[in-house]
């Protein structure tokens, strides 16, 4: 099951919401959530799959060795959850690589998200080794936190310390139902229509068989925010259904600042996850600006990985591993001295150059690309192009607006018009929702009659 079936919107969600709110209790509101989210994973699939979720126990035992006062017990700890989720991600995540062995798992019974469920089963026991979390001895709380259908797809990471204390108590009010469903409204659009529109842009402005120079920029531009409405959709997705059950979890994109540069934007996409890697890798092994900088090169080439298993994700990191060196070292002295639009040109460019690295199957294709850019492909723009930017031009021009400062600052004129009281706060949340309905229908009418 995903977060865009009908059954889950339909269902699901509403049938769940409505149980846990039978009963004020927070050991009520657990139970439910792990049972839900046992039925939202195991939906269509074989049972064994809740095979995989009872490598939580062996995680909430290796948490009491994280947290011993024994150094070597505390490395132990560590190591075991290192080498058992270790083993867990690359059989879950890429199992393409045991083909052919007792080990093959067919993808369709795979849950979406599993590869934050092992590195969050991990870095529960970081963190208790650390001292940055104490050890929980509750294993059904532990449970929680582990099997939890809101925690899943693509972030926002959540570690243990973040929600201990919600996990044992937390209230479900009026507000937090009214703020969840508007969250997971406005991921649904980024999800579904924003990204939707966007992909049908990109496909045909990449067309290698008919590539032109308003298809080649064009189209790259429509992948890189496809990407982001997709990421971003799917949080905002998670952190309403998080709200629907009590939870209040961080932000996991922040909004990109130009004069952060290649950097920011970086450690904005995803933040939660990349916050992870710095705690755990960069900043252990930053004994010196050498090891800072070889750190940050090797976790950049491990965070492409994550996202694709080819070596055009490795270019990628790599790629954005330099930029981040060389901005930490030099470049953003620089920066801070250049006018604010020269630092967006500069940080857009690299952006949109960094993600073409990952979009292409093979060089052959990207030269095709590169040609377009430079005038040297079959035209300026194509007839099929055109139409596909006349057919969704609301929803386009609605998700650029959505990428700059203006919307930053209308978000925030409306949380100031919402915050004077309870009635100003409803008359907001209506207004918005009709706002957003307005904008989906107006664009499907637009489509339709086109």
């Amino acid at each position: 099951m995903l977060y865009t079936d009908l059954i889950f919107i339909y269902a699901f969600l509403p049938i769940t919401v409505l149980i846990t709110m039978c009963d004020r209790s927070t050991e009520y509101k657990n139970l439910i959530l792990v049972i839900a989210s046992v039925f939202f994973f195991t939906w269509g699939k074989p049972l064994y799959i809740c095979a995989v979720f009872l490598s939580a126990i062996p995680d909430w035992i290796f948490g009491f060795l994280a947290g011993s006062k024994s150094r070597s017990t505390k490395i132990l700890g560590v190591l075991l959850s290192a080498i058992l989720n270790g083993a867990l991600f690359l059989i879950i995540n890429y199992n393409f690589l045991f083909a052919g062995t007792p080990l093959t798992i067919e993808n369709s019974i795979l849950p979406v998200g599993m590869a934050f469920y092992t590195v969050r089963s991990a870095s529960y026991v970081f963190d208790v080794a650390l001292e940055k979390t104490k050890c929980e001895k509750n294993l059904f709380c532990f449970l929680t936190y582990m099997i939890n259908y809101t925690l899943l797809l693509v972030g926002p990471f959540v570690r243990y310390g973040d929600i201990r204390n919600q996990i044992r108590f937390r209230i479900i009010t009026g507000r937090k139902i009214n703020d969840g469903i508007t969250r997971f409204i406005v991921g649904l659009g980024k999800a579904s229509v924003l990204a939707g529109a966007l992909g049908y842009v990109k496909s045909v402005g990449l067309d290698v068989t008919d590539m032109t120079f308003f298809g080649a920029f064009l189209g790259m531009a429509a992948f890189v925010m496809q990407v982001y409405y997709l990421f971003s959709g799917y949080t905002d997705m998670a952190i309403g259904l998080g709200l629907l059950n009590g939870f209040s979890y961080s932000e996991n994109f922040l909004p990109l600042r130009v004069k952060n540069g290649v950097t920011g934007a970086v450690f904005g996409f995803n933040h939660t996850l990349i916050k992870l890697v710095n705690d755990c890798l960069i900043s252990p092994l930053s004994r010196s600006s050498v090891s800072a900088c070889l750190a940050t090169l090797a976790c950049s080439v491990l965070m492409g990985l994550w996202y694709g298993f080819s070596k055009q994700f490795v270019l990628f990191g790599l790629y954005f591993g330099i930029i981040v060196i060389a901005e930490t070292l030099f470049l953003k002295r620089l920066l801070n001295k250049l006018p604010r639009l020269i630092c967006g040109i500069y940080t857009l460019v690299l952006i949109f150059f960094g993600w073409s690295l990952v979009y292409f199957g093979n060089l052959q294709d990207y030269q095709i690309w590169l040609s377009g850019l430079l005038f040297r492909g079959s035209g300026i723009i194509s007839e099929a192009l055109i139409n596909e930017i006349l057919a969704y031009c609301a929803l386009l021009v609605f998700a650029v607006f959505m990428l700059t400062p203006f919307k930053d600052k209308l978000k925030s004129s409306i949380n100031s018009a919402a915050a004077k009281s309870e009635r100003a706060y409803a008359c907001v949340r209506v207004l918005s929702t009709a706002s957003l309905l307005a904008v989906l229908l107006m664009s499907t009418a637009s489509r339709v009659v086109y």
